[in-house]
């Protein structure tokens, strides 16, 4: 059963991806058209983790959780590794890639973090477990909505300037494009996971759970907290503070047809992020009963 395990947990390791095996996903993003990175990113990538959710851990729980320990330290070092690699981007749409990887990484380690034979009697465990539970499935809703939209807007910006999508190629847009430059400083603050915005709660939930369950784990996490704060503010200072270069001389805002349909996508991550009980009281039932039913 081992090598089944093994192999299958391989499998979505790959999908995920887990580190060290990540190293397709940043490729695909930056050489994909826009709208087929969007669609991976809202999408595809989060069928890696719905896998492991419905699968890998109903089928070999036990085998997981026998692998813990090297588990979370790979998951760890996706949620680190993911946002240190950002720092080290200059084209936009490899910034967010990495920032994915980052992102989904804790996704792993609240998958992982639960996989912990507890007492039927253990009701604070148990608290931990839907807690983190909850969180990850928030954070896959959460990640998909803000990562697509962020590759939506720097289609935006390619369109606009003839291709360019370096992190330098921009400056001081938020004078010519002032609606652009605020939607999508919405989206970046979504991604470093303000409170008020969607990007929080799931975060949050997971870290809730995690820090009892497998402490360690979750102090070390946090650099990449940290880390993808610097990543986001880092964009927001070059693309739309600073001088603005000639080519954007004559950048033109979002036009009435891109605002009415970037406002759906706006107002969600505002209303998950101060009403994230609409999702988290649906799924509630749902991981009540999956973890009611997994055996570590």
């Amino acid at each position: 059963m081992m090598w089944l395990a093994a192999g299958a947990l391989l499998g979505f390791a790959v999908k995920v991806p887990l580190f060290p095996f990540h190293t397709w996903l940043p490729a695909a993003y930056a050489e994909a058209p826009s709208p087929v990175t969007m669609l991976l990113t809202g999408a595809m990538s989060k069928m890696g983790v719905y896998g492991l959710l419905r699968i890998a851990v109903p089928l070999f729980g036990v085998q997981i959780a026998a692998m813990r320990t090297p588990l979370l330290a790979l998951a760890v070092a996706t949620v680190v590794m993911g946002a240190w690699a950002a720092v080290q981007q200059k084209d936009l749409k490899r910034v967010f890639a990495y920032s994915s990887v980052n992102h989904l990484g804790y996704c792993l380690l609240g998958i992982f973090a639960l996989a912990l034979p507890v007492a039927a009697g253990d009701v604070s465990a148990q608290a931990s477990q839907a807690a983190a539970l909850n969180g990850v499935i928030l954070q896959m809703f959460n990640h998909g909505l803000t990562a697509a939209a962020l590759f939506w807007f720097v289609a935006m910006l390619q369109m606009r300037t003839g291709g360019h999508r370096g992190i330098d190629d921009f400056g001081g847009l938020r004078k010519p494009a002032p609606v652009l430059a605020g939607l999508m400083g919405i989206a970046l603050f979504s991604s470093l996971g303000l409170p008020g915005l969607n990007g929080f709660v799931g975060e949050f939930l997971i870290f809730r759970g995690v820090f009892p369950l497998a402490w360690v784990a979750a102090t070390v996490s946090i650099l990449g907290l940290l880390v993808t704060a610097a990543v986001i503010l880092t964009v927001i200072q070059k693309v739309f503070s600073g001088p603005t270069p000639e080519h954007c001389g004559k950048f033109p805002d979002l036009d009435h047809g891109e605002r009415i349909a970037l406002a759906p996508v706006i107002g969600l991550m505002f209303l998950l992020g101060i009403m994230p009980q609409l999702i988290v009281d649906s799924v509630n039932p749902t991981v009540l009963n999956l973890l009611s039913h997994w055996r570590f």
